[in-house]
């Protein structure tokens, strides 16, 4: 899947994310490319390493755990999991 912009994934891949986070969304926060994963949906270290299981089965692929810190955002997670899927 090829973003849309450099720092922006593909609407395909935000109605993935959106989908799978939806179960994992308490707060009911809105979901965007901006909305925060810690702050704004208020996960916490499980709920990460729950949806990061969902996402590679949904995927299938193997999220290194090493790029989790950097991600902040439902758009950053898009443009790693597109960087994932484009080096299979």
């Amino acid at each position: 899947m090829a973003a849309g912009q450099h720092n922006e994934p593909s609407p395909e891949t935000f109605a993935a994310l959106y989908e799978l986070i939806g179960t994992f969304n308490k707060t009911g926060a809105a979901l965007a490319p901006e909305t925060r994963f810690a702050e704004d949906l208020n996960f916490d270290s499980l709920i990460v390493m729950e949806f990061v299981a969902s996402v590679e089965d949904k995927f299938d692929i193997s999220m290194p755990l090493n790029i989790l810190p950097d991600i902040l955002t439902i758009g950053d997670f898009g443009v790693a999991l597109e960087k994932l899927l484009s080096e299979r």
